[in-house]
């Protein structure tokens, strides 16, 4: 099993001991003395959603199963999504995007042969699969993401 952690944070900011941003909320903030704008945002929020999209085509996932839902009722996704289902990968890719944007909704989604994608707090991404992804993971950091062997801490929630 190959897993990793995709972040868009650079060892220093991850030690906390450079600033960063680590929600939609932010945008307008000002962080190291560079505001947040919604492009930047929506800049960062589309290279994660491309990382998930590319390591799917590693493991030739074309949908994703919902596990561990948790949903409210202000979410865009309420009744339009429930435990168990398989979402074709586009809209699987849409529901991340609501997670990211914090839209009261969380999952973790898995795929064919063990594949999966947690969400994390604060814009961190978790995937797992069984076949090597050596070119998902050099264009995911090609594009600016930090991507790193790591467990997910989302394996055990049941």
């Amino acid at each position: 099993m190959h897993q990793y952690r995709v972040v868009k944070y650079s060892p220093e900011e991850r030690a906390g001991t450079v600033p960063s941003w680590t929600s939609v909320s932010d945008i307008g903030d000002s962080f190291g003395g560079v505001v947040l704008t919604r492009a930047a945002y929506l800049e960062t929020e589309e290279l994660h959603l491309a990382a998930v999209r590319r390591f799917a085509a590693a493991q030739g996932v074309t949908g994703l199963r919902v596990e561990g839902l948790e949903i409210d009722p202000e979410s865009s996704w309420w009744q339009r999504v429930a435990e168990g289902d398989l979402l074709p990968l586009d809209e699987a890719v849409e529901l991340v995007r609501a997670v990211l944007r914090e839209d009261f909704v969380w999952c973790r989604l898995s795929g064919d042969d063990g594949f999966f994608v947690h969400l994390g707090y604060d814009y961190y991404l978790y995937i797992g699969l069984t076949r090597a992804p050596e070119a998902a993971v050099a264009a995911t950091r090609r594009s600016g993401l930090h991507v790193d062997p790591f467990e997910s801490p989302y394996l055990d929630r049941g």
